[in-house]
């Protein structure tokens, strides 16, 4: 017997600030959240922009807050015997601490254990006391490290290896990845993220994060917990096409979408929103597109798709996550959020992109896609409750 999965709690950080009402008021708004950084010194870079948020925190404390709060918006389950799954990179401010107490000339007992992954999930496990025999697994890999996340406590509810999961992952703009996707001439120079438009020019990184408590429906049924979506399935597949570059026809992305709809039991015909991974890249708006003809076929010319990284930045390994919570939020809501910043239409990418403005619809399944370095693809299915089901 498979379990069906609820979602009865969402912890959510973005540029806008904490909780659902800043979604709301900024996302599905389709306000941007790009400006110049303020926490370190950007003059030798490509550019001074990301979507950096006023919270001034360690990545310990965000992943904290956001915790906390999907905890509280799950009705405080017990989570004793909770399973912890985080897609998380560590924290790159405390390894750049490290690396600069070591070149001083002063005595220090600094240690480089916060940067590692680990870390996080133990502290996070250690807070909120889960202590039982709930397994702790940290997934570090790339950019669909927090949907992974997601997609592996799924599977830990569904084959009834857990009743209750608390997963997810989160990420800060810090001065060690500005560099690196600086080097690499990732970046949008002119300081706008303008996923699937033709005259896009890179991507732009963002803070943010998100928690979300995962449970055995029930299980949640039987507490009374309110249930935020189902998650119904999910796909994950690696082309290992190149070390950095999508696949240029899709391949990858179209499998994993494949096998999420083949795993959630509908078609393409009932999906009503996707939220796209939309970098704003040449490479990646491209494939992406592919990928969804490639996968949905003539549908992928109804379904409304969007680039919600257009606002909030690329979040990194915790951009599923949040990706995932906001696709939630829209659905509960009925507004699909628009991708700001589309300005010229590509002949490449000639699908409908919900250009500039929030759009009011019917909203019953969506879908949420991520990609990563590597080859790494992921797609994950959520649902309203569906009474038929019943």
């Amino acid at each position: 017997m498979i379990n069906r999965v609820a979602v009865t709690g969402i912890g959510i950080a973005t540029p806008f600030g904490f909780g659902e009402a800043a979604v709301v008021r900024s996302i599905l708004a389709g306000r941007h959240g790009f400006r110049p950084v303020s926490r370190f010194d950007t003059r030798l870079f490509r550019t001074s922009y990301a979507a950096e948020s006023e919270f001034d925190g360690s990545l310990a404390e965000l992943g904290i807050r956001c915790a906390e709060e999907a905890l509280q918006d799950a009705g405080s389950p017990d989570i004793r015997d909770a399973a912890l799954v985080l897609g998380i990179a560590g924290d790159y401010d405390a390894l750049q601490a490290y690396w600069r107490s070591k070149q001083s000339a002063e005595e220090t007992d600094r240690r480089i254990l916060e940067f590692m992954p680990a870390y996080q999930a133990n502290l996070l496990a250690s807070r909120f006391g889960m202590v039982g025999a709930g397994q702790r697994i940290c997934l570090n890999n790339a950019c669909i490290a927090s949907s992974n996340a997601i997609g592996l406590a799924y599977e830990l509810i569904a084959q009834g290896k857990a009743d209750i999961v608390l997963c997810g992952g989160y990420s800060l703009v810090t001065e060690e990845m500005f560099a690196k996707f600086n080097s690499g001439r990732a970046f949008a120079a002119d300081g706008r993220v303008r996923a699937f438009s033709a005259n896009r020019s890179g991507m732009l990184l963002g803070d943010g994060g998100a928690m979300l408590v995962l449970e055995n429906l029930a299980r949640a049924r039987q507490r009374k917990a309110a249930i935020k979506a189902e998650m119904i399935g999910w796909g994950l597949s690696c082309d290992a096409f190149h070390v950095c570059q999508p696949h240029p026809e899709g391949a990858g992305m179209a499998h994993a979408i494949s096998k999420a709809l083949a795993k959630a039991s509908i078609t393409s015909r009932e999906l009503d929103y996707i939220n796209a991974h939309g970098t704003g890249t040449l490479h990646n708006d491209r494939s992406e597109t592919l990928a969804l003809k490639k996968a949905l076929g003539e549908e992928a010319y109804r379904i409304p798709v969007s680039s919600t990284k257009s606002m909030t930045g690329h979040i990194l390994e915790g951009t599923g996550a949040v990706e995932t919570a906001i696709s939630i939020i829209a659905m509960n809501r009925n507004i699909i959020p628009p991708t700001a910043g589309y300005e010229q239409r590509d002949p490449q990418c000639e699908l409908d992109y919900v250009p500039n403005e929030p759009r009011p619809s019917s909203l019953n399944t969506v879908m949420n896609v991520n990609a990563s370095f590597g080859g790494n693809n992921i797609a994950i299915v959520l649902q309203k409750i569906n009474a038929e089901k019943e």
